[in-house]
């Protein structure tokens, strides 16, 4: 049967890839999200939060996609996603497309994302992740994400050609709500000209942070 999912919360940060977009504010979301009984599905995402008592617009996602049954315990998807990020999180309104692809379990998933216009209608790039979940009890669960994202091509000498994510997560359902909490970071990995006279590490660790989270499905 088909089915539609709608999710709202709030949480106490908005991260992504390892870094935070709002500067460690809390933000509100809402997910939409459509699955056909032939494998379609489509997906929005909206972040919001406030500056000054006024909303603003943080974040808007869109997804299509497709998915089929390889097996009772493997599938496989892939689809393309549009991301639009407002004035407030990076001071003037840009967005990328990504096309993916992935294999998933029933608790582990691999995706592999290409984008043309990574913020930039000349950036290329190549992320790939990795998540696993795992219900350790009845409705208490733990995750873990790792990703690595690529610049194809030429890019700036100031720029990390090569980054990694993470993050670990704890959540509980309770009915038709969810706590959670997660802590997550980014490492880079530094052009030769932003490594410091005498330092030998070209490995840059930031944004490791704690996020707690309240969601609500209807």
């Amino acid at each position: 049967m088909a089915q539609v999912a709608v999710e709202v919360g709030l949480q106490s940060d908005y991260r992504y890839r390892g870094i935070s977009l709002t500067d460690n504010y809390p933000v509100a979301t809402v997910a939409v999200n459509y699955d056909d009984p032939s494998g379609f599905y489509l997906g929005g995402n909206l972040v919001g939060t406030f500056d000054d008592g006024e909303p603003e617009l943080v974040a808007v996602q869109g997804t299509a996609g497709y998915a089929a049954r390889l097996s009772s315990d493997l599938s496989i998807d892939g689809g393309v996603s549009r991301t639009e990020y407002g004035s407030y999180a990076l001071g003037n309104g840009v967005g990328y497309t990504e096309l993916y692809l992935g294999l998933a379990s029933s608790n582990v998933t691999a995706r592999v994302r290409y984008s043309p216009d990574y913020y930039r209608s000349d950036w290329e790039t190549l992320y790939v992740e990795l998540d696993g979940g795992l219900e350790v009890a009845p409705d208490w669960f733990v995750s873990a994400h790792a990703g690595q994202l690529t610049y194809l091509g030429h890019i700036s000498p100031y720029l990390a050609r090569h980054s990694y994510d993470w993050r670990l997560g704890g959540s509980r359902k309770l009915g038709k709500y969810g706590v959670h909490v997660e802590l997550s970071g980014r490492i880079a990995k530094r052009p030769p000209g932003a490594v410091e006279p005498g330092e030998d590490n070209p490995l840059r660790t930031a944004g490791t942070a704690v996020v707690f989270g309240v969601t609500r499905a209807f």
